[in-house]
């Protein structure tokens, strides 16, 4: 391997460890907010091992990719609570979709392998292709499983919405037509948080 791309992948590298720092849950979470890193290495095991046992139709490759790269432009931006985009709505959302853009370019327009890394990340955001739904609908239930394994203690707000994660495994009725799976493994999930929530005291709130 040539010097030059030697010192253009050490260069990436250096940008997306920021991702090692970049606390999630930053609204919602006293204690307990974990990285993006480890977010998406979790979301990738899931991809992983959910994706085979149950057998869906996906490129498993592609699928390992998005999960890894799906949130890398918050090494430049960091993490915009899922909460806070509940409350704030469609204007927070456009705005951490404009921001996100900007870092994605310049995190690898200058690198010559720049374009595919973009280009995956794209297709995550542009929610198109089956692998991308697959991940999209495992991001909302990690972020789901990761409050309920620390315990709802830590949490902040006095209300819990549930049908966050509902939207991206069961709304979507194309997704839904290829991975039933995960309504079941959601539902799970789902069944742990409110036993914990209505412990403590904090609004269930969901679609159903």
């Amino acid at each position: 391997m040539r010097q030059k791309k030697i010192n253009d992948i050490l260069l990436f590298l250096k940008r997306s460890r920021a991702l090692e720092s970049a606390k999630r849950y930053g609204s919602s979470m006293r204690a307990h907010n974990n990285t993006v890193a480890e977010h998406s290495w979790r979301l990738g095991l899931m991809a992983l091992i959910i994706g085979t046992e149950s057998r869906v139709r996906i490129d498993m490759n592609r699928t390992l990719a998005l999960a890894l790269l799906h949130d890398l432009a918050e090494a430049k931006t960091g993490d915009i609570d899922a909460y806070e985009q509940i409350l704030a709505g469609k204007k927070l959302i456009e705005e951490k979709a404009v921001m996100e853009e900007k870092a994605m370019h310049q995190m690898t327009d200058d690198l010559p392998f720049g374009d595919w890394i973009y280009a995956l990340w794209h297709e995550y955001e542009d929610q198109i292709t089956i692998e991308s739904k697959f991940v999209k609908a495992l991001d909302k239930i990690e972020g789901f499983l990761h409050i309920a394994e620390v315990g709802v203690e830590a949490y902040i707000p006095k209300e819990f919405h549930a049908d966050y994660a509902t939207k991206a495994v069961v709304a979507f009725d194309e997704a839904m037509h290829h991975f039933p799976e995960l309504k079941d493994f959601l539902e799970e999930v789902k069944k742990d948080l409110k036993t914990q929530f209505e412990k403590v005291g904090v609004k269930w709130i969901d679609s159903k």
